[in-house]
């Protein structure tokens, strides 16, 4: 397995990928930057130092020496990319690789014609691979929802109950858009919470924008007791630029939470008529305040349950992909 991080949802599933196949017999490898303090056990974990960007040469060159260094030791029967990056690397030093993307949109800061090279090799890479997966749906690649690690240990949780609390499960940076979390609070017509896991550079940022509207908002860093947290919660939220099929909406879905999500085509497709979309600060208020009621809470959890339950499994897409590739465990 070759990723371009062990971090956020794309580093997890590589994680899981490695752990699923490791777990079955298969001698499998996780080359990824901080693969190192990655949790993969039976797998092994190889250090490699993916660059953070295709247009980072020297990077991308000393990591397709490392790659190759790597495939020569192993000699894999298959080698599965996690990210167009780490295709573009396994290229680069001699094998086509199966392909799994997570999600795409525009990275922020970058040029139009950055943005364009990127659309266009999302375009180009399944052409480029023995197969290619997308966790959503996307032209010219198979549609492979990949199940959140977490589902197995989450159970079906009752409905809330207390003061309205709200959380947000996610990255605190700017294509995350915290600030819309922030401003919906601010504009319910009653008493709420908030509650915040996760970290990242906005983090400041988003503490001092809830003090200064003098919102009850707990920021709690990455923390591991997610049950705890979705217990208290009448709904998750997440708005975002760009996304695919995040692992805390399916975490929040499966476990009977109602979700208030950006309107995106992806969140669409997975969520369709089982979420609340809001394009803005004050359509997600609108659609907080409706779940400020228990028994609505409740319902739309309900829902929301049945719906991701019927889609997912919980080693999702493992049996799928053990079935393309065609080959026995190494035992």
């Amino acid at each position: 397995m070759v990723a371009d991080s062990t971090e956020g949802g794309l580093g997890a599933a590589a994680q899981a990928h490695a752990r699923w196949f490791a777990q079955r017999g298969w001698s499998v490898a996780l080359a990824a930057p901080g693969a190192g303090a990655a949790v993969v056990a039976p797998a092994v974990a190889v250090q490699t130092p993916v660059p953070g960007g295709a247009f980072d040469v020297p990077g991308m060159l000393a990591a397709v020496a490392a790659l190759r260094r790597l495939l020569r030791e192993c000699r894999p029967s298959v080698v599965h990319a996690h990210g167009t990056r780490s295709q573009l690397l396994c290229l680069l030093a001699g094998r086509v690789p199966y392909v799994t993307m997570h999600g795409a949109g525009r990275v922020e800061g970058q040029a139009r014609v950055g943005t364009a090279l990127r659309v266009a090799a999302r375009r180009v890479a399944p052409a480029l691979a023995r197969a290619a997966y997308s966790a959503s749906p996307a032209v010219g690649w198979r549609t492979l929802l990949h199940a959140s690690p977490r589902l197995a240990e989450l159970n079906r949780l009752p409905a809330p109950m207390g003061t309205p609390t709200f959380l947000w499960l996610g990255r605190l940076d700017a294509p995350k858009r915290p600030d819309v979390f922030i401003d919906a609070l601010a504009l319910l017509a009653r008493p709420v919470r908030g509650l915040v896991v996760g970290d990242g550079p906005l983090r400041a940022e988003a503490e001092a924008r809830a003090e200064r509207l003098g919102l009850e908002v707990d920021f709690l860093g990455h923390r591991s007791d997610l049950s705890d947290h979705l217990s208290r919660a009448f709904a998750v939220c997440l708005f975002s630029d760009f996304e695919g099929v995040p692992f805390s909406v399916q975490e929040a879905m499966w476990s009977g939470r109602a979700v208030v999500l950006s309107d995106l085509p992806s969140l669409r497709w997975f969520a369709g008529g089982h979420a609340s979309f809001a394009r803005d600060a004050v359509e997600a208020a609108g659609a907080m305040q409706q779940l400020c009621v228990d028994a609505v809470a409740g319902r739309e959890g309900d829902d929301a349950a049945r719906h991701a339950r019927s889609l997912l499994s919980e080693d999702a897409p493992f049996p799928q992909l053990l079935a393309d590739y065609g080959h026995r465990p190494v035992t």
